[in-house]
């Protein structure tokens, strides 16, 4: 699944308008650099600076994980995970802070993160078939996602603690999803209840934590 396929899958789940492509958005690794030098290191970094009366914006995603997804191939096997979730969790924080600054409303980093763990785990749901076939995708993928996680950051830092926090209020979330929509088959009302999680405000984002 390559960036392109990303953004137009979550555009659709969600219902967005495409004004600012992402791709346009992309810069490389010289200016993430230079506006923050953690951000190659961590291979995904969404840059915003904030100006009288304008924001500039801009988002790198590590040249090597985007040729990982833009070949054929199983991009939930192993070794195409990986990639695949930085692309997504870029391209995720990307939409939604254009969608929350289109409506004229702030966001915080901790929502931008809940709401990408929340876009990881609806791609890889959505893109299979068959409601038994969901059921297993869905505990594979929440196992994957939630469980089998490591971090960057030490617990008790800013950012350990928010990306901590990010996890267990999706985690809780996406397993009422399963529990209310998946383990039913009903993927329209599913499809519906993303949306209007999308939307939400970050109270209700957090209630499942």
């Amino acid at each position: 699944m390559s960036l392109t396929q990303i953004e137009t899958r979550l555009r659709a789940l969600y219902d967005l308008d495409g004004v600012h492509r992402v791709e346009d958005f992309v810069c490389d690794e010289r200016v993430a650099q230079q506006a923050a030098a953690e951000a190659v290191e961590r291979g995904e970094a969404l840059l915003v600076l904030e100006e009288p009366d304008d924001v500039s914006i801009g988002l790198y995603l590590a040249p090597g994980a985007l040729e990982v997804l833009a070949d054929d191939g199983d991009w939930l096997g192993a070794g195409r995970f990986e990639s695949f979730c930085l692309v997504a969790e870029g391209v995720s924080h990307f939409l939604y802070l254009m969608f929350r600054l289109s409506h004229e409303h702030t966001v915080t980093q901790l929502e931008l993160e809940v709401q990408a763990e929340v876009d990881k785990y609806a791609l890889g749901l959505l893109a299979g078939n068959g409601v038994g076939l969901l059921k297993e995708r869905s505990r594979a993928l929440r196992q994957r996602l939630f469980c089998d996680v490591a971090y960057l950051d030490d617990p008790g830092t800013p950012e350990g603690d928010r990306y901590r926090e990010a996890t267990r209020a999706a985690s809780g979330y996406t397993a009422h999803l399963e529990r209310r929509f998946v383990e039913r088959g009903d993927m329209r009302a599913l499809a519906a209840e993303l949306r209007r999680f999308y939307r939400r405000d970050r109270t209700d984002k957090l209630r499942f934590t």
